[in-house]
């Protein structure tokens, strides 16, 4: 504070001695503008260095992002926001005395926010968890979601579609006057996005819940989502409980003694992609009282396999799950052969997670599963220990 005024007491007495001893009022005009402006970046480093000294709260769950509270919102943090980034980190900050967004050295958001925009149906159910979805203008493709409200607000002009990361319409987006567009990246190339996004004044956010490895983490950024909305306190409550639900589940099976063995997913050409060993999936099987088959894959991402190596673990492994957009065992056949001699197709034991897919394609599984892992959980209890889970299959059906 000290600094500042001193700042301020200077610059009042150079302006007056330049405006009295200066022969030219251009040049005057212009020592006053440059030491204007000098201390409003005095300013700006102060508030930048105030932020750094910001304590951060990491959730107790979710690894990608962190926020602070400041005297007029909030200070967040999301770090390494797509697969393969390291040391990657992103600040926001939010407040709610101003009524632009400043996306300088760092993006400064007014808000509460009231109109945003989704790339990924996954930020949708984080939004309708917090009942704003009458705030989102703009979604990648409208026929991925399963999201009602999202349906009527497109038949209505309510909302358009902006397209995906590297094929943005940024005309639409641009007359869409969105507060905040949320994103998701795959790899770098989206950051690329990030100076077209500063000079349309739109401010880009990145959301990396779909790295988060553990259920209860990727469900957590609910509370992400609700800073920017301020509406904090129903995500709090809404996580406590479903992380309640969860933990019931899982410590109902926590004691089986048989854990069966579990297999994921089908080839795409000649490559079978699986969940990496620290997977999501990975790690909502064991929760559910199964073990991964595969266990010497380490890491979160998809790792790909061989048609020959993906065999090896299909004919041993108890259930086989996730069978992409297969309705029954013998669409599956009939496409893949091989799959005859699985175990789990011999036994019956083949499971598929899109029992509520809509006529387009859009799996539900991957959007409202992600802020109900305690549903997702209680039906893959059931399907690897049905007598412990008394209550109908969600979002998983058996393959007949």
């Amino acid at each position: 504070m000290l600094v500042v005024c001193a700042q301020r007491m200077v610059t009042r007495y150079l302006i007056i001695f330049a405006t009295k001893n200066m022969r030219s009022p251009l040049l005057a005009s212009f020592i006053v503008l440059v030491l204007h402006v000098s201390c409003l970046t005095g300013e700006s480093e102060k508030d930048d260095s105030k932020l750094k000294l910001l304590e951060h709260t990491r959730p107790q769950y979710a690894s990608g992002f962190a926020y602070a509270q400041t005297p007029s919102g909030y200070s967040i943090k999301v770090y390494n926001p797509w697969q393969g980034a390291n040391g990657i980190e992103y600040t926001y900050s939010l407040d709610s005395t101003i009524s632009r967004p400043k996306l300088n050295e760092r993006a400064v958001i007014p808000f509460p926010v009231n109109r945003v925009v989704c790339l990924s149906t996954t930020h949708i159910a984080y939004i309708d968890v917090l009942n704003r979805v009458d705030a989102i203008v703009g979604v990648s493709n409208v026929n991925l979601t399963t999201n009602d409200i999202i349906h009527n607000r497109f038949s209505n002009d309510l909302l358009q579609e902006v397209g995906y990361a590297q094929a943005l319409n940024f005309e639409v987006l641009v007359s869409l006057q969105p507060d905040v567009v949320f994103a998701y990246g795959v790899g770098a190339e989206m950051a690329g996005n990030i100076q077209k996004f500063t000079d349309l004044g739109i401010p880009l956010v990145f959301v990396a819940d779909y790295l988060e490895s553990d259920p209860l983490g990727k469900a957590e950024w609910v509370k992400f989502f609700s800073l920017f909305f301020d509406k904090e306190g129903i995500a709090s409550t809404f996580f406590s409980e479903i992380e309640a639900k969860y933990n019931d589940v899982k410590n109902l099976v926590s004691e089986i003694n048989h854990r069966p063995t579990v297999f994921f997913n089908l080839p795409w050409k000649d490559i079978w992609y699986v969940p990496g060993s620290d997977s999501y999936m990975a790690k909502l099987v064991y929760d559910a009282g199964a073990q991964y088959v595969i266990k010497h894959k380490d890491g979160t991402s998809s790792v790909p396999l061989s048609l020959e190596s993906a065999m090896e673990y299909g004919l041993k492994a108890n259930f086989w799950l996730n069978t992409g957009t297969a309705n029954s065992v013998n669409d599956i056949v009939k496409s893949l052969p091989m799959a005859a001699k699985f175990s789990a197709v011999q036994q019956g034991y083949v499971y598929n997670n899109n029992k509520l897919t809509n006529t387009n394609g859009g799996n539900d599984f991957w959007e409202s599963g992600v802020v109900n892992p305690h549903v997702v959980l209680s039906d893959l209890a059931k399907i690897f220990h049905p007598n412990l889970i008394d209550q109908q299959f969600t979002y998983y059906k058996k393959l007949d």
